[in-house]
């Protein structure tokens, strides 16, 4: 017993919940029309803001197809113009808000309480939009052994090719490691689930732009999927960046196996050539540059070219 008569054990303690003000962010894709698609939620409080944006824009592509660009760069912008209106007029950026673009409305200011801002903002979030799902927790990751070398899990389970190009480029020219995600210069895991907004760029250097993936002979549709939401991020971000004075190949990178491969069958040859010949295609219509390359060498010298181009 403590002074006071009470026992040391200790209770779990209580969490005070907060109270703030939010308001949707709608987006009209079809101007005139009485469509609205809640693309984030603001959420203001006297002690800060959040902004919880839509993380399922791939969902676009069902409803608008090829038109789905515009919407996710005009979301993409959306949310970077309303966090600096946030941090700079906070609730008057929801209550009197500053058209910026066309088809972007803020939605009726209510109060809301919570355990945290974000968390008001994701519940809202999940109950409002069709272009949102809930996030993944993070855990700690734990390294595994692979062929006797300790990695991260994430990359066991996903495509080691950037990192293992990284390694190449970096051992022979150290001044391009700084050009790599920081994702990769780090090992860490890539959670693609609750960040389907955000833009991966593998690799932004002077002159080349890329992104890194493998076309998997054992597991062609998932190779394929992960490649064109590469290519998508490629393309976003050779939109946002393009400037007559900064001209920078935009380039999505593969790893294929060779027609020699003794561990590839013949039919899986021919399920990797017929998915090239697609992936090219898109990044065609996208005025992008699909390189196939058969080892991670090969890819590191290509890079090493260019930037000493």
């Amino acid at each position: 017993m403590t002074e006071q008569g009470f026992s040391t054990m200790a209770f779990p303690a209580f969490q005070r919940s907060i109270r703030a003000q939010w308001a949707p962010v709608l987006l009209e894709p079809i101007a005139g029309s009485y469509e609205r698609l809640v693309v984030a939620v603001a959420v203001v409080s006297p002690d800060g803001f959040h902004l919880e944006v839509a993380n399922a824009l791939e969902r676009l592509h069902c409803l608008y197809l090829d038109n789905a660009y515009g919407a996710v760069y005009a979301i993409q912008l959306t949310a970077e113009h309303l966090k600096q209106e946030l941090a700079t007029r906070a609730i008057k950026a929801l209550t009197e808000p500053m058209s910026f673009m066309s088809g972007v409305l803020i939605g009726e200011c209510r109060e809301a309480e919570g355990e945290s801002l974000q968390k008001i903002g994701a519940n809202w979030m999940r109950t409002l939009s069709s272009l949102y799902q809930e996030p993944i927790a993070e855990v700690e990751d734990a390294l595994v052994e692979v062929d006797g070398e300790q990695i991260d899990p994430g990359e066991a389970a996903g495509d080691r090719l950037p990192t293992l190009v990284l390694n190449y480029v970096s051992q022979r020219r150290d001044g391009l490691t700084q050009f790599f995600s920081n994702d990769i210069r780090e090992s860490r895991r890539r959670r693609m689930t609750g960040r389907s907004h955000e833009v991966l760029i593998d690799f932004s250097g002077s002159r080349l732009v890329a992104n890194f993936g493998t076309l998997h002979a054992g597991g062609i549709a998932k190779s394929v999927n992960l490649i064109k939401r590469r290519l998508w991020d490629l393309k976003v971000e050779r939109d946002r960046e393009y400037s007559p004075m900064l001209i920078r190949q935009h380039e999505m990178i593969l790893q294929c196996p060779q027609p020699d491969d003794p561990q590839v069958s013949t039919k899986q040859l021919a399920s990797v050539k017929e998915a090239l010949q697609a992936l090219e295609a898109q990044a065609d219509q996208e005025e992008l540059r699909l390189r196939a390359l058969s080892s991670v060498s090969e890819i590191g010298e290509h890079v090493l070219s260019l930037e000493a181009a």
